[in-house]
């Protein structure tokens, strides 16, 4: 069975390689891969690092399984506007699906499809994926800044615009061929980005390559059956501009009809890369026999690269074989736990986290102390040397001194379901079901239990989100001018304005209170990590053009008036390069641990939120929907009490006042 990213060899002979269960493991993959792109979208989770699926079978992944049949009985139901003929389908079993196999050097070759269309004229081949359109049609910049339809030529000199990878045809996307007008400078980009397509280890490339490897498989079954009748292939994807206008049938079911013109699945026309893509199929089948037929040293140190996927959703199940028994890469503190050492190492020749393993740099100690110009990289290395502890007292001082009372210690939990569920909603939109808000009046002064205020959705299929708006204006405090009285404060603060702009969207009589809720606002990470505050004060004092000016001779060490402005705050080196608040919170606050909480992340989160009415326990403890909503409140309150607790902890370490 080969799948896109990896072949998984019969030895035996036989003809019972487990279909059902590779076929899971494949929608585990994809389920983790989307759910963690709608998380770290344009505003994720904010513990980014923390809320990490193992595509391997788990509670998470089997509670998110059924959205995953609706997502390709969803792709079915549009498929059969959009072609004539006849179907075979069957999202909840492989084995009825339309199959073809080629037999080539002793070897035979399947797959199993998830769409097959078929008329007199030509046969359609769609592959469903419980991603969106957008990581085809939209890509950010370094800044985060939305780029539009793949590219956009800001610096385009002929005054075009845009130049699209792909360009829309009613309901399906085409490779763009038009490349007459284009400028010099904006054709180089595409044809870039049109080869991260051709790149099966890249975020893009890895789907058309799937479907391009079903061609290789097909075309010969078809030409061999004397079928050549053309065929078609598609890659059928979540239409991420779609806005679920609040349709249900009458069981309650929701209807994702056509709105405004936009379905909810939408087809990406992939003729063009799958045929491109077969020289460089065959190269791989060629290899897989070649390597299959050889005997090979387990013990031989294999090199490492993208193929590895370390530390992401579709990491490789040898890892820990190749990383920690072969090589003896440590869990932390590892020597790509520099702060952007990718960026940073350059200069001698290390330019990513596998070269250095590739190369023998395996701890943090084992990169040449010469090597560290980077002044967050001497810091770093100091507190893991010495067992010291970074403060910088001046930069922590100043962003409490920016701070209005009551501090708002707030968060959200959100359900990134792969299919809207309310009016206004799209696809993986974060649907937020609870709060967690904790007031702090002055520094310090905070009850965990008197100055606490839960808000939780009492039903899992009602829309609450109207009373939990109101909740939140109904807690803060303003001025007569409408502005917020106090801060709100957040880890990772783009999630939660994100969640409060959608809110404000939705119901304009509380549109302006959480608008000002959002406008003012602080980051814990900026307290430990990177100061923007601090930053803000120096280009407000020289100006933003001068301030780029001395940024960039700080960067060739001309310029030390501000060489501290984007240096760490705080550092241990129990963080091990990370502040996520699950890093922050036992080095800053030893005594409080999610440890052993029923629910202590915020995937479990939305398991427990899913599972409110399920007779089945939920990571085996959870039995019923009171324990569940207590696990909940439990939790929430938990990440806003321990942002209580760390400025408290920081309080004392530079004596604020």
């Amino acid at each position: 069975m080969y799948f896109a990213m990896e072949l998984k060899h019969n030895p035996t002979g036989k003809d019972d390689i487990e279909v059902e269960r590779e076929r899971r493991e494949e929608m585990f993959s994809e389920l983790a891969e989307s759910v963690k792109e709608s998380n770290m979208g344009d505003a994720g989770f904010s513990d980014e690092e923390d809320e990490q699926f193992d595509n391997a079978p788990s509670p998470e992944l089997e509670a998110l399984l059924p959205y995953y049949h609706q997502v390709e009985d969803e792709a079915l139901n549009v498929a059969k506007k959009c072609f004539h003929g006849t179907f075979i389908s069957d999202s909840r079993n492989v084995q009825k699906q339309k199959l073809f196999e080629y037999e080539r050097n002793g070897h035979t070759y399947r797959c199993y499809v998830d769409i097959y269309n078929e008329n007199e004229q030509e046969i359609n081949i769609i592959e469903v994926k419980a991603t969106t359109n957008r990581k085809y049609h939209y890509w950010k910049d370094k800044h985060g800044a939305n780029k539009g339809l793949f590219f956009r030529n800001t610096n385009a000199r002929d005054g075009r615009i845009t130049y699209p990878l792909f360009v829309k045809k009613g309901n399906f996307w085409h490779l763009n061929t038009d490349d007459s007008t284009v400028s010099d400078v904006a054709f180089e980009t595409f044809k870039s980005k049109k080869g991260e397509l051709l790149n099966r280890q890249s975020k893009v490339g890895k789907y058309p390559h799937d479907l391009a490897f079903q061609r290789f498989v097909i075309e010969h079954a078809l030409r061999k059956a004397g079928d050549n009748r053309p065929v078609n292939y598609y890659l059928a994807v979540l239409n991420s501009e779609y806005v679920y206008d609040g349709a249900i049938d009458e069981n309650g079911k929701c209807v994702y009809d056509n709105v405004d013109g936009q379905e909810i699945i939408t087809f990406l026309n992939l003729n063009a890369i799958t045929e491109e893509y077969q020289k460089e199929i065959l190269k791989e089948i060629a290899y897989l026999e070649s390597y299959i037929s050889t005997p090979h040293d387990v013990t031989k140190k294999v090199e490492l690269g993208k193929h590895c996927a370390w530390g992401e959703n579709t990491e490789c199940i040898f890892w820990s074989h190749c990383f920690q028994k072969l090589r003896g890469v440590p869990d932390t503190n590892s020597a790509n736990k520099y702060l952007n050492s990718d960026q940073s190492f350059k200069v001698w020749g290390i330019k990513g986290k596998y070269q250095l393993i590739n190369e023998g740099y395996y701890k943090l100690d084992d990169v040449p102390l010469e090597w560290l110009k980077n002044k967050k990289h001497l810091i770093q290395r100091d507190c893991y040397d010495n067992g010291t502890e970074y403060v910088d007292e001046e930069k922590m001082k100043y962003w409490f001194d920016q701070l209005e009372y009551p501090i708002y210690h707030f968060d959200f939990e959100g359900f990134p379901c792969p299919l809207p569920r309310f009016e206004g909603e799209k696809p993986y939109t974060q649907s937020v079901f609870e709060f967690s808000l904790h007031i702090e009046r002055e520094p310090g002064v905070c009850d965990k239990e008197k100055d606490n205020f839960i808000f939780l959705n009492n039903e899992f299929h009602t829309d609450e989100r109207k009373e939990l708006a109101k909740a939140i204006v109904d807690h803060f405090e303003y001025y007569e001018d409408g502005s917020l009285k106090g801060t709100m404060l957040a880890q990772f603060t783009a999630y939660e304005k994100g969640r409060l702009e959608e809110l404000a969207a939705l119901y304009p009589e509380y549109s302006a209170k959480l608008l000002a809720i959002r406008d003012q606002s602080a980051d814990v990470l900026h307290l430990l990590k990177n100061n923007e505050m601090y930053e803000e004060m120096y280009e407000k004092k020289y100006g933003t053009e001068e301030y780029k000016k001395m940024k960039k001779e700080m960067k060739k060490g001309m310029c030390t008036e501000i060489e501290n402005v984007d240096v760490i705050n705080y550092y241990h080196k129990d963080l091990s390069g990370s502040y996520s608040i699950k890093k922050t919170l036992p080095v800053l606050v030893p005594s409080l641990t999610y440890k052993g909480m029923d629910v202590g992340n915020g995937v479990q989160a939305y398991i427990a939120y899913i599972n409110y009415d399920s007779d089945q326990p939920t990571f085996n403890t959870l039995k019923t929907k009171t324990e569940r909503r207590e696990a909940l409140k439990r939790y929430c309150q938990q990440d806003t009490w321990a942002m209580v607790e760390i400025l408290r902890a920081v309080r004392e370490k530079i004596k604020e006042e």
